[in-house]
């Protein structure tokens, strides 16, 4: 199955569109073009998802900037940069948090399946747009409702409301999905 979605950001001028595709796991194709202080930035992204939920490949460009980022992980919290190295800082991340995307909240709440009233407090790689720099961040993920989690990351905290395939319809004063479409 092939999914369509953009977002459009609300405190910042941006819009993206990422392809998704469900099989064996999920891969997605994320462009986004935006401006951050006066800098326009052209990000790109490939994410891919084993079965089980667990990130296993980013690869981030930002074609105006330069700057690339390549990241493989083993499905456990070990990850490797783009020569093959271990980047022993990012040990117990299984996921990634791309700090100009919606589309990366579904990761845990993916892969966490919380019903209802439950919580997760979980460590994330998170990816700084637009320098790429990565880093290990706390954050939580409680379920509220149905469609609704409450996330937290440091002083910073947001209900989250998703569809029911657990994509993003609204990051509530960050971001609103503006268009999706499915098709097997």
């Amino acid at each position: 199955m092939r999914t369509d979605i953009a977002w459009t950001a609300l405190p910042w001028s941006s819009v993206e569109h990422v392809i998704i595709a469900d099989e064996d796991g999920w891969t997605a194709d994320g462009a986004m073009v935006a401006v951050f202080d006066g800098r326009a930035v052209r990000l790109t992204y490939r994410l891919q998802v084993d079965a089980a939920g667990a990130t296993r490949a980013l690869d981030v460009a930002d074609a105006v900037g330069g700057a690339t980022l390549t990241l493989r992980g083993d499905g456990h919290g070990r990850w490797r940069d783009a020569d093959g190295a271990p980047v022993p800082e990012l040990d117990d991340c299984i996921d990634i948090d791309i700090s100009t995307t919606p589309l990366t909240n579904t990761l845990p709440v993916r892969r966490l399946r919380l019903a209802p009233g439950e919580g997760a407090d979980i460590q994330v790689v998170y990816v700084d747009v637009p320098s790429l720099a990565v880093r290990p961040v706390a954050q939580s993920y409680r379920r509220i409702d149905e469609r609704c989690y409450r996330y937290a990351s440091g002083s910073f905290a947001a209900d989250v409301v998703f569809d029911e395939d657990d994509l993003v319809t609204d990051y509530v004063g960050l971001w609103h999905r503006v268009a999706i479409d499915a098709r097997a």
